[in-house]
């Protein structure tokens, strides 16, 4: 018989000087400890080089390196290119940012993907009342490829987007808002948001990071700024001078999952 699922594809983008690839093998790691099937992680990059990743470090995880053929997509606007069926094909993946640290296992992310008639999940931005791309399910089909195709044909070109979620979110929202959905609140938590918490309510804020089974690192700091917050005081110490636990917030938790 065929299998149920098609083998779990798991990717992320690596494009120009932006993050180390270090954090990309990390990525790889992380997930190969939290996601218990075999499956693909495919690192889509503007230099497809030999050996450039570790390999994986699980038996059951296979590692990929494959052009991103971005056609000169700078920055965030690079993952544009995965709803381009031409190049990521027609089955399922999970998307996942170089800059999250996976605590737990990511089974119920990938169950809810395969169960939902949604074509992509993502996560409900924690300022803004949009998708947060950092986390997608992406069920590739023609409300997916719209995204693509919107891009290159210069759709909404009179528009100033800050990031490749808001122009996602816009096509959705015009073309097709019934196919776009959520991850439920609390799985994919950020690193900022649990840090203000954590102010007021240290016991709260460790409840929510302990539902959470990613911690998103959005803006400033970065975990290496956290590791390090003497290094970098303007993002950590300097942004509460009177609470030293604070400063290098979740440092433990960062040893622990993703160095």
């Amino acid at each position: 018989m065929p299998p149920e699922h098609p083998t779990l594809q798991v990717v992320t983008v690596q494009t120009g000087q932006r993050y180390p690839d270090l954090w990309v093998s990390r990525l790889a790691a992380m997930v190969g400890r939290n996601v218990s099937e075999a499956h693909r992680f495919v690192v889509y990059t503007d230099r497809p080089e030999p050996a450039r990743f570790d390999g994986p470090s699980s038996q059951h995880q296979q590692l990929e390196v494959r052009d991103l053929q971005g056609g000169g997509l700078k920055g965030f606007f690079g993952k544009l290119k995965l709803f381009d069926r031409g190049l990521t094909g027609e089955d399922p993946f999970l998307y996942l940012d170089s800059t999250l640290v996976i605590r737990s296992n990511l089974g119920p992310l990938v169950e809810l993907g395969r169960t939902s008639r949604s074509s992509v999940i993502g996560v409900r931005d924690w300022n803004y009342p949009i998708l947060n791309s950092s986390v997608l399910w992406c069920r590739p089909d023609a409300h997916t490829q719209a995204v693509w195709q919107c891009w290159q044909q210069g759709h909404y070109a009179a528009a100033a987007f800050p990031g490749d979620q808001n122009f996602i979110y816009q096509v959705f929202s015009d073309h097709a808002p019934g196919a776009l959905s959520y991850w439920p609140p609390g799985w994919v938590s950020s690193y900022k948001a649990l840090r203000k918490f954590a102010r007021r309510n240290p016991e709260a804020a460790r409840g929510q990071l302990e539902a959470s089974s990613i911690l998103k690192f959005h803006g400033r700091p970065k975990p290496n700024e956290v590791l390090h917050p003497w290094r970098h005081p303007l993002r950590t110490i300097l942004r509460h001078p009177l609470q030293p636990r604070l400063w290098g917030y979740l440092g433990e938790e960062l040893r622990r999952h993703w160095c």
